[in-house]
């Protein structure tokens, strides 16, 4: 969430402003049928309100927030909602986080933030999800993205 969905870090005061085109992915992706959860470390309290004072709390099937392994909090999330590690896109400011995650999990797809604006245009988030593993984005990124 922290640098992804909004610019800064939660805290007890307050996070930085929505990122506008991380927002916009948001609702085109969940336009799709695509869902959404949240596997961020920090206080889970902090990362709830900040998600309900932007009015986004609803739009995510699942929320995992602590001070564990973000890869640990993804498979509890894939277990939670019923879905195969290689359904799973995760995005992250952090080089280090997306590598932790593509370590422990090679089946999931990472993507660095930055690139939040694109991800509506990569095939993996058109077609319908299958056994199958995507095929690499004709904009040429690869299983982590944006390293």
């Amino acid at each position: 969430m922290d640098k992804t969905l909004w610019d800064g870090v939660v805290s007890d005061s307050s996070s930085g402003a929505l990122r506008a085109d991380a927002v916009r992915s948001l609702r085109i992706l969940g336009e799709r049928g695509i869902l959404h959860a949240v596997a961020s470390r920090g206080e889970w309290s902090w990362t709830d309100a900040e998600l309900r004072r932007h009015g986004l709390h609803d739009r995510f099937a699942a929320v995992e927030v602590g001070w564990g392994r973000k890869s640990a909090a993804i498979a509890r999330i894939a277990q939670t909602l019923g879905l195969h590690l290689d359904n799973i896109g995760y995005i992250d400011a952090e080089p280090l986080e997306r590598s932790e995650v593509a370590h422990a999990l090679p089946q999931v797809r990472c993507y660095a933030a930055r690139h939040v604006d694109v991800l509506a245009a990569l095939q993996e988030f058109h077609a319908p999800a299958t056994a199958a593993t995507p095929p690499t984005s004709p904009m040429g990124f690869a299983h982590v993205f944006g390293s």
